[in-house]
């Protein structure tokens, strides 16, 4: 939800806040929530907002309002351009006591000068959504805020030089707006270039893991009085994984990467994918799972996962041996 306009002053450089659809309700923590079977609904054929609907605001990429990636001069040209993929739906709160059960608003000039000049925010009848990534980008702060004791994130974002982009984003607005850390105790993940083989890989140890392990910190905000050990009791399992090459990988992804020096990180602008290109994502995909959950029953139990996620780390390792890294934020 853009706050290109927002009134809390902290804000001005994220300039957006989480907005989540479920089955039972639609909103924001921070302005509230309505019913799902009401919220947005048509008024000629009563129906509510679809998943196809959820999906596609989700994705609204190209948007005069982008949460922390607003510019005034480019907010002003996609706006008189007409190029929009956001939506304007009630506001939760209750500035939308008469708006949340409508599909959209019915004069449209008050929101395109909203959108032209950057005037989103959340004291008004209406609210401006976009993008997901707008905000965060890999959905953990939404989990981190339901208490979720265990979190699986596959980091599919754009990210050659191997920077965690998103992931520090996120680490920094749960910490920041929530009050729980998450800590890592090792990160051995590398970019191309670094250690990357110039032959076909023959069946060998991978060199550094496709994953990490990082602990919620729940207990620092939410207190339990029992005996014991409070962060085994209240703290959760975050597992992270990201694409990259180890020298582990079929040999057809590695004939692929070495024709295409930018993957798995090639441009998401890139929306029409060859048949080689697709396999080769899908298949890279297929072997980074399969490497977490070898030697794993069919239908493992969560505790399971993380504790295997937790030896293939150190198995994977360079040399084998436990590194100390940095807390990620």
């Amino acid at each position: 939800m853009n706050l290109v306009h927002g009134q809390k002053l902290a804000w001005q450089d994220r300039k957006a806040v989480s907005f989540t659809f479920s089955a039972l309700h639609c909103g924001s923590f921070r302005l509230g929530y309505r019913p799902a079977e009401r919220y947005g609904r048509h008024r000629s054929n009563g129906r509510r907002i679809s998943l196809g609907t959820a999906f596609a605001i989700s994705g609204a990429a190209a948007s005069p309002n982008m949460g922390y990636h607003s510019s005034p001069v480019i907010t002003f040209l996609l706006a008189l351009w007409n190029v929009r993929l956001g939506w304007w739906l009630g506001n939760p709160g209750p500035a939308g006591d008469a708006t949340h059960d409508m599909a959209g608003p019915g004069f449209s000039p008050r929101p395109l000068v909203a959108e032209a000049f950057g005037l989103t925010g959340d004291r008004h009848p209406w609210v401006y959504l976009s993008d997901g990534g707008h905000f965060e980008n890999l959905g953990l702060y939404e989990m981190v805020l339901r208490r979720c004791r265990y979190v699986v994130v596959a980091d599919a974002g754009e990210d050659a030089g191997l920077t965690f982009e998103d992931l520090g984003n996120a680490i920094a607005k749960i910490r920041i707006d929530l009050g729980v850390p998450i800590e890592f105790e090792r990160v051995d993940m590398e970019a191309r270039g670094e250690r990357e083989p110039r032959c076909a890989p023959a069946m060998h140890r991978a060199t550094f893991p496709y994953w990490a392990v990082g602990r919620i910190r729940y207990s620092h905000v939410d207190y339990r009085e029992t005996p014991g050990d409070l962060g085994s009791e209240i703290d959760g399992w975050l597992l992270y994984g990201k694409p990259c090459l180890n020298g582990s990988e079929p040999i057809d992804v590695f004939h692929y990467a070495r024709l295409h020096p930018e993957f798995p990180h090639e441009s998401t602008a890139d929306q029409l994918y060859t048949e080689t290109q697709l396999e080769s994502y899908r298949s890279l995909g297929e072997h980074v799972l399969d490497g977490l959950v070898q030697g794993l029953p069919f239908r493992p139990t969560f505790e399971a996962l993380v504790e295997r996620a937790q030896r293939y780390v150190v198995e994977t390792a360079p040399g084998g041996r436990p590194r100390a890294v940095a807390t990620a934020a």
